[in-house]
């Protein structure tokens, strides 16, 4: 897909709302989103593939695969109202191929081609790296997910199989009441492991 085309269509999302800080969430800005997705693609290609979008708030990583020319995605989500924005914007970019599902990702039984996943980084919540690990190698081969670019992330991703790819910074947008900026950049990495 032309960057031109993703950017036309991943304009028309509506954000989540108001984010829950237990759950760490925060949108994955457009730039990112295309980065992820267009890597993926590269790598492992997308056409044609089961992916599953794990945590997927708006939907944006998931409509991003579908955009791609996914076969099916399917995109999870803990938080009821993240499952209903990313609802809302499937409906409006007419996608047919993607279905938000609300459930935990530990209980997911079904394997996929593809693994796409913004996690929580641990900056306000006890999110378990090592336990999201685990699990994705369970549902995949072909893993993909951004991270903060740290020493954690490198050698978690070398103890595990994972390969860094270093992207130009994720722009968190100020979406809870200590932001004192309208955004803010961070350093991140795709971590990613490939079926070979």
């Amino acid at each position: 897909m032309k960057k031109i085309n993703f950017y036309r269509e991943i304009t028309k999302l509506d954000k989540m709302g108001k984010n829950n800080l237990k759950l760490e969430q925060y949108s994955t800005d457009i730039d990112t989103a295309y980065q992820l997705t267009h890597f993926i693609d590269y790598n492992v290609g997308i056409e044609c593939k089961t992916v599953a979008d794990l945590g997927c708030g708006n939907g944006i990583l998931g409509i991003s695969a579908a955009l791609f020319g996914a076969g099916k995605v399917d995109m999870y989500d803990i938080d009821e109202k993240a499952v209903y924005a990313a609802k809302q914007n499937i409906e409006k970019l007419h996608i047919k191929n993607a279905k938000p599902i609300h459930r935990d990702m530990f209980d997911i039984n079904e394997k996929y081609d593809i693994i796409v996943s913004n996690p929580p980084f641990g900056f306000q919540s006890n999110f378990n790296l090592n336990a999201f690990i685990k699990r994705v190698n369970s549902l995949s081969e072909n893993i993909f997910f951004i991270y903060k670019d740290n020493q954690e992330i490198k050698k978690k991703a070398e103890d595990n199989g994972f390969s860094i790819y270093k992207i130009n910074d994720i722009k968190l947008e100020s979406t809870l009441a200590f932001h004192k900026k309208s955004y803010y950049s961070l350093p991140i990495v795709i971590v990613y492991k490939q079926q070979r």
